[in-house]
């Protein structure tokens, strides 16, 4: 992510890794552009159960689960929170009577190190790094 599209509001965390390029962590990937995942902001919104919201920064490529920074009245906070919308259609109410969200981190280093790291080691046991 170019330096100008960090948004300074964002918490150090994030800004630390999009400053430096540090973005693809096969399978995950984190945003390029502050849009990139507003789809997924929109999902957690209208499923989860709490009724909070999201800045969706993160995505796994092989599933549906999504990593954001928790709104906490307007505000962006530096809890992560990992979840796994359905994407029913929006037009509808949510089929959702459970909770979306399977897990939350304390940052964003925290998330990277509990869960992303975790799923890169899982991915090499399985795929050749030529493959990438």
């Amino acid at each position: 992510m170019e330096p100008g599209k960090i948004d300074p509001a964002w918490p150090n965390a994030l800004r630390w890794f999009l400053s430096q390029g540090l973005t693809r962590f096969t399978p995950w990937h984190f945003l390029s552009d502050a849009s990139d995942f507003a789809f997924a902001s929109r999902a957690f919104q209208r499923e989860d159960v709490s009724g909070g919201e999201v800045f969706v920064f993160a995505a796994r490529q092989d599933r549906d689960d999504f990593a954001g920074l928790l709104i906490v009245d307007g505000r962006l906070t530096d809890r992560v929170v990992y979840f796994h919308p359905v994407f029913a259609d929006s037009s509808q109410p949510s089929p959702r009577t459970w909770n979306i969200v399977c897990d939350a981190y304390e940052d964003v280093f925290e998330f990277v190190k509990a869960r992303v790291i975790e799923d890169m080691k899982d991915c090499a046991l399985d795929e050749d790094a030529a493959d990438l």
